[in-house]
């Protein structure tokens, strides 16, 4: 993941530096990133879920694989944090976007984004999600099905310069 992507691995704790109008002083401020994330996007919200934590427990396969040892739990002090976004693109493809903590640990991210996506329902067109992922695997005929980082199209909608 480089630099600028580890901003996003704790999608509550983005700063930005802001500089104080006709000043060269500058100030960080908290940037709520769902939010802007949803308006660069023009998603019209449906539901925008409460941030969920969990905890998990792992042991190794004989051939090596990590697998989860039971499911994931929620806990309230759980390493594990999601907040689930749902609504409809401009275009009016039906959207998820998972926000999530990244512990540091993309084996272990990664497995518990998987079992938690699995025990959603719903269908959608296009999937974002924040730090690189195996979703990709999970799709079942999901032939028309857009997986999405969040972080690619984060810096590209809010830096395009096209038509200005």
């Amino acid at each position: 993941m480089c630099s600028s992507d580890l901003a996003f691995a704790d999608p509550t704790a983005y700063r930005l530096k802001v500089r104080r109008p006709g000043s060269d002083e500058t100030r960080e401020v908290a940037i709520d990133l769902a939010e802007t994330f949803n308006w660069l996007l023009g998603l019209s919200v449906t539901r925008m879920a409460a941030p969920q934590r969990f905890r998990a427990e792992f042991r190794r396969e004989a051939d090596g694989r990590l697998v989860l040892d039971g499911d994931i739990r929620p806990d309230p002090a759980g390493p594990w944090w999601f907040r689930p976004v749902e609504g409809l693109t401009p275009d009016g493809r039906r959207a998820l976007v998972i926000w999530r903590r990244l512990t540091g640990d993309p084996e272990r991210d990664n497995l518990v984004l998987e079992h938690w996506f699995a025990s959603r329902g719903g269908e959608w067109d296009v999937i974002y999600v924040n730090g690189s992922h195996n979703l990709g695997a999970l799709r079942e005929g999901g032939a028309g099905l857009q997986l999405r980082l969040i972080e690619e199209d984060f810096h590209r909608l809010m830096f395009e310069t096209e038509g200005v």
